[in-house]
């Protein structure tokens, strides 16, 4: 009996250390990118990721296009990956090389005597609905921060047209100037549309691996506008109920557990009120991160006259859980 204690006990460590370390390393990782050192982070991903995109879905740019100041901080983040890229790469990288990693594909560059044009096909679904040009604000802002970094002069670029505005193709252009760019922003009212839209939608784009899915919400998880974020998350979550009378909880929860780099949703029924939980792993969970699909949810119950109730986990395995329980009326 002594000895096999004593094995029991040595074998442990073995088996059980490596997986902690290495989720200690993906956290800190992460809180490194939480405290805005972010430009190294990304960079990494882009050119270490078996990935062929990571920029992700359409979501990401939805929010950023939300307002002026949030197109605003889309475009800067942008423009220092760019540059932060061609750094690390060299100015020699073709751009569509960049572009091809961040979701933009098939990229034709037209050097013009006073301007660039560029033309790509970027990773977003059919049937879109219409928001206008300039949604793909972090996009422009790499190429921006691209140009800038290889010529030596400052150069803005901004998107003439879009997919979701009808275009088969988005086409940027771009140009020397010395003023920073602005932006008007989409609307909070095209936006959340947009949002609850692709939400509902019921075929999506189902990606192996989800960890660069939170590298474009970080700008996002500042505290002084992550309640800003839920808010209008919320007000998604409010028109999926208004635009969709027949939506129901599963597949929601699905689409939410896919858009925002859940590992798994479940669904079960306790009575009057339905559990959904969707578990992140680690390197997935920064609260303000995870906090999105719910503010979803929370907006979906409240359209379709139901209270919500939500909790966050942390799991035994290092992952965390969101519980959310929608009741069949108000309580």
């Amino acid at each position: 009996m002594p000895v096999a204690k004593i094995k029991k006990k040595a074998q442990r460590p073995s088996v059980k250390r490596k997986p902690r370390r290495a989720k200690k390393q993906a956290m800190s990782k992460i809180q490194q990118a939480a405290s805005y050192d972010l430009e190294d982070l990304l960079v990494e991903m882009v050119i270490n990721s078996k990935e062929k995109a990571l920029n992700g879905t359409d979501i990401e740019n939805l929010i950023y296009g939300a307002t002026g100041g949030l197109a605003l901080m889309g475009y800067g983040f942008g423009f220092s990956v760019g540059r932060a890229l061609t750094l690390k790469l060299g100015p020699t990288t073709p751009l569509n090389a960049i572009l091809d990693r961040i979701g933009l594909h098939d990229s034709l560059y037209y050097p013009l005597k006073e301007k660039v044009i560029i033309t790509s096909r970027p990773n977003a679904s059919k049937n879109l609905p219409s928001m206008g040009k300039g949604v793909h604000l972090y996009e422009a802002g790499v190429i921006s921060g691209y140009l800038s970094t290889s010529t030596g002069v400052h150069v803005n670029a901004y998107e003439k047209r879009c997919v979701y505005n009808g275009a088969e193709k988005c086409m940027f252009e771009a140009s020397p100037s010395s003023k920073k760019p602005e932006f008007a922003g989409n609307g909070i009212n095209n936006t959340t549309r947009a949002i609850a839209l692709a939400l509902t939608r019921s075929r999506y784009h189902k990606l192996k691996n989800e960890y660069y899915r939170v590298l474009a919400y970080l700008p996002l998880m500042d505290s002084r506008i992550s309640e800003q974020i839920t808010k209008l998350m919320i007000i998604s979550g409010e028109r999926i109920g208004e635009i969709q009378e027949d939506a129901k909880p599963d597949s929601l929860a699905s689409n939410l557990a896919n858009y925002f780099g859940a590992k798994d949703a479940g669904v079960e029924k306790k009575g009057i009120k339905t559990i959904i939980k969707l578990r992140y792993e680690s390197y997935n969970s920064l609260q303000a991160f995870i906090a999105m699909p719910a503010a979803v949810m929370s907006g979906f119950a409240k359209s379709t006259g139901r209270s919500s109730d939500v909790h966050f986990t942390t799991n035994k395995d290092g992952t965390y859980t969101i519980v959310i329980a929608l009741y069949k009326k108000r309580i």
